[in-house]
């Protein structure tokens, strides 16, 4: 079973990045579908992309960069609320985490006031 984590237990912070993907798998029709797009941010568990597609959350995906043709698999954990800004982003994360994006990424402390 996918455990779905909440967007407010994000476990790494994000960086805005922008690099050409193809996403592909099912969507909530059970479409299979192929989608070229680009991440919106991107963070050591995951990315943000925007997709044409309805996902459903724990859905599986694939995704692949189309500079450096690295592929992984991800599971949809976040979608941006129909009718709003974030309408038809997606939120992303590792099955299996690993380096992927080729960023160096900030410290986690990084950003915080000191104690």
């Amino acid at each position: 079973m996918t455990t779905v984590h909440h967007a407010d237990r994000r476990r790494a912070g994000r960086i805005s990045h922008r690099t050409r993907v193809v996403i592909s798998g099912t969507d909530v029709n059970r479409v299979q579908f192929a989608e070229e797009t680009e991440t919106i941010t991107i963070s050591k568990f995951g990315a943000a992309v925007r997709s044409a597609y309805q996902l459903k959350l724990g859905e599986e995906v694939s995704l692949r960069t189309k500079d450096h043709d690295r592929a992984g698999q991800f599971v949809v954990v976040w979608r941006g609320k129909e009718g709003t800004l974030q309408d038809g982003l997606i939120g992303m994360e590792w099955l299996e985490p690993r380096l992927f994006w080729g960023v160096d990424f900030p410290p986690e402390d990084w950003g915080r006031a000191p104690k």
